[in-house]
């Protein structure tokens, strides 16, 4: 009994220190030595150089920088003023008393549209010489065919017909004068028996100026009535410096926003400009086009004016080459191939996928346009 008790207690001591080792062994075993982790760029002066077989080879885009031709803006003071030939002085048709004044500073008027009417002193007599030629002509039309037939008939000479086709030129001849009178003075039928002649719009526009008073008497025919502006579309006048007068070239364009009118704009190219420069600002004004279907753009309002000037040739550069540290923006140049130097650049930030570089790189060097994040190390 003894025995096998004292068996039963060798054998499990046995398998105890066979746990305790196999235990030790897997727990306590000394690790492996650790293959150290090749770097996959090394430093040489200054320059980080691929190790052969690096994962960077695949994973860095290289490209050309390229030459991009740039336009830079130019803001120039600027306000709307009427286009010269959109400006019509009205006159008199005739001297006399003004009756009525139908319009007023500011309105707008059509084309026919009766601005005023005056009593024409030399109305009647236009209206009785009208009648006159007409009466003349009506009768030298009928002794013309008169003649016609009595020579025909063999009756009459032919001096005799030519006499009457001298007399019904003359009487055409006269005819149309006094028609063409009585349009000068604009005469109309309906204010013909008043004795009167109104004052005709010749365009569709504004009244910017107005000249005239019920019971004033017009003397002189030539002085002017009315002013009228077409506003339909208007220049807007932009001040350009002496400076930058050589910008403005041919195809200029100018961009142009009013601030007292939030949201309207007007773009188009440069259509005139004047030919001497103003002695007070030393500066020359250029205009272009804008339409003004809606009638805001009065003459006089301000605007601002970009001048979009060409620039000489530009490094460009896309925006995923670009590496900020410490607030210095930089690339990395390819130097050689599977060599990199870190460059300091300074670039016009823009809203585009490319920048442009002001000073840093020269076209032609190949800069890492994709992973260059994977260099920066710093």
């Amino acid at each position: 009994m003894r025995v096998a008790r004292a068996s039963a207690l060798a054998l499990g001591l046995l398998g105890l220190v066979f746990l305790v080792l196999f235990l030790r062994t897997y727990f306590f075993a000394p690790p492996h030595a650790a293959i150290p982790e090749q770097p996959m760029f090394a430093r040489q002066n200054g320059s980080l150089v691929l190790r052969d077989g690096s994962p960077l080879q695949k994973r860095l885009v290289i490209a050309p920088v390229s030459l991009s031709h740039a336009t830079a803006g130019v803001t120039l003071p600027a306000q709307v003023v009427a286009i010269p030939d959109h400006q019509v002085n009205v006159l008199a048709p005739a001297t006399g008393r003004i009756m009525s004044v139908a319009v007023q500073l500011g309105q707008h008027v059509s084309r026919g549209q009766v601005l005023a009417t005056i009593a024409a002193s030399d109305l009647d007599q236009a209206w009785a010489d009208d009648r006159r030629a007409r009466a003349a002509l009506d009768f030298s039309k009928r002794a013309y065919d008169r003649a016609r037939g009595v020579l025909a008939a063999g009756g009459n000479a032919v001096k005799d017909l030519e006499s009457a086709r001298n007399d019904l030129a003359q009487a055409e001849a006269e005819a149309q004068r006094t028609h063409q009178r009585l349009q000068v003075l604009g005469a109309r039928s309906d204010y013909a028996a008043k004795g009167q002649v109104p004052l005709v719009s010749p365009i569709d526009g504004v009244v910017s100026a107005a000249n005239m008073a019920v019971g004033q008497n017009i003397t002189d025919s030539t002085a002017i009535q009315m002013t009228l502006l077409d506003l339909s579309s208007v220049w807007v006048a932009a001040a350009v410096p002496e400076s930058r007068i050589a910008d403005i070239t041919a195809g200029a364009t100018l961009d142009v926003t009013f601030p007292a009118l939030p949201g309207q704009t007007c773009s188009g190219p440069v259509a005139t400009l004047d030919p001497e420069l103003k002695p007070d600002t030393r500066r020359l004004n250029v205009y272009v086009v804008c339409p003004n279907t809606n009638g805001q753009l009065r003459p006089g309002i301000f605007a601002s004016a970009n001048l979009s000037v060409s620039e000489n040739d530009v490094v460009q550069v896309p925006k995923s080459a670009l590496l900020m540290n410490n607030d210095q923006v930089s690339v990395f140049v390819e130097t050689a191939p599977g060599t990199f130097r870190r460059r300091e650049v300074t670039i016009n930030y823009d809203e585009g996928d490319d920048v442009l570089v002001l000073s840093g790189l020269s076209a032609g060097e190949r800069v890492v346009t994709s992973g260059a994040i994977l260099l920066n190390d710093d």
